[in-house]
């Protein structure tokens, strides 16, 4: 087993949106009866995200964003 360490955050926001993200993939988890982490990180990235609300507004629009500026569209 790996060792851990605890440090406190200066950006409560971020925990915020760490702890609603696990909240949808227990949710996705049971709606889509699944236990594939593929699937729920494929359905978690289509979930809007505060701090991308100025560009891409999802991970997945800012994923795809990228590689297409990177010449590898997806």
């Amino acid at each position: 087993m790996n060792e851990v360490q605890y440090v406190k955050t200066s950006n409560r926001s971020g925990v915020g949106i760490m702890n609603q993200f696990s909240y949808l993939a227990e949710g996705y988890r049971e709606y889509l009866e699944t236990k594939d982490l593929l699937a729920l990180s494929l359905r978690l990235s289509e979930t809007p995200f505060s701090p991308l609300y100025r560009s891409h507004v999802s991970p997945a629009s800012a994923l795809r964003a990228y590689t297409i500026v990177a010449g590898e569209p997806i």
